[in-house]
Order: structure tokens, then sequence, then C-alpha cells
């Protein structure tokens, strides 16, 4: 499964993403701005990105830039990969 596609199915199965997330969501769908992302949202993301991906999430890495959307997210946790 691909990085994107883990980070879909996590965000589909999460009740407190639920309405919030399209089910067809787009790889740039603005997550923030939508408001389907607020700062419990990206702590729970947080989460389950260091766990899945075996990532360290900085204090500093918590911008929207990182997680405006899943493309955004994904291109993070490859960047933390190396």
């Amino acid at each position: 499964m691909s990085t994107a596609s883990a980070i879909k199915k996590f965000l589909s199965s999460e009740l407190i993403y639920a309405g919030l997330i399209p089910s067809d969501v787009a790889d740039d769908f603005a997550l923030i701005d939508s408001g389907a992302l607020d700062s419990i949202g990206i702590f729970n993301l947080v989460s389950f990105l260091e766990c899945t991906f075996k990532i360290a999430v900085e204090p500093q890495d918590l911008n929207e830039t990182y997680f405006r959307s899943i493309r955004a997210i994904e291109g993070f946790v490859h960047s933390r990969q190396k």
C-alpha cells in the first residue's frame, strides 16, 4: 500500500474525521483550509504517522506546510524516512 493510500485509509476510517473528509478524497484536497483537519485532528494524524511509518514528528513540523493535503503529508513522511 502506498503512503498516500495508507493516509487516506486512516482518515476515512477514523470517526474524528467523519463527514469532513470526502470518501474519494483527492491527493491535493485542502485538509486544513476545508476544516477537515484541526489541531486535534493533526495530533491524531501525527500519532498515526509516527507509529505507521516509524518517523519522528517534531513540534516545529506541526505547520500547514506539511499537513495541507495528502500529497504534502506524503512528501513530509518520505522526507523523514531518509
